[in-house]
């Protein structure tokens, strides 16, 4: 007989398990820099502090800064702080 038997299938549905580990979580600025007016010559520190704790890198442009003379860079923890010294029009 060529006849065929329709085939049934039954589905079982398995929820699946999601587990959150914090450091899938993405990482969210809780204070964002602010805008900050300084006298040029003197120093200026810009602030923000993350979510969490993460390597924050700083930029101006497509420059990443790094510690000198001019740049004093500090973090702990998920606190972040930048100060320029010698200010002048250039580092607007």
């Amino acid at each position: 007989n060529s006849q065929q038997s329709p085939v049934h299938f039954d589905l079982l549905l398995i929820p699946s398990l999601l587990v959150l580990h914090p450091s899938a979580l993405p990482i969210l600025f809780q204070e964002e820099l602010l805008n900050k007016e300084a006298t040029e010559g003197e120093a200026v520190t810009l602030h923000c502090k993350l979510s969490k704790s993460a390597q924050v890198e700083w930029r101006k442009g497509d420059k990443v800064l790094k510690p000198s003379d001019k740049y004093k860079i500090e973090q702990e923890g998920p606190f972040a702080e930048l100060t320029i010294r010698d200010l002048d029009l250039a580092d607007a």
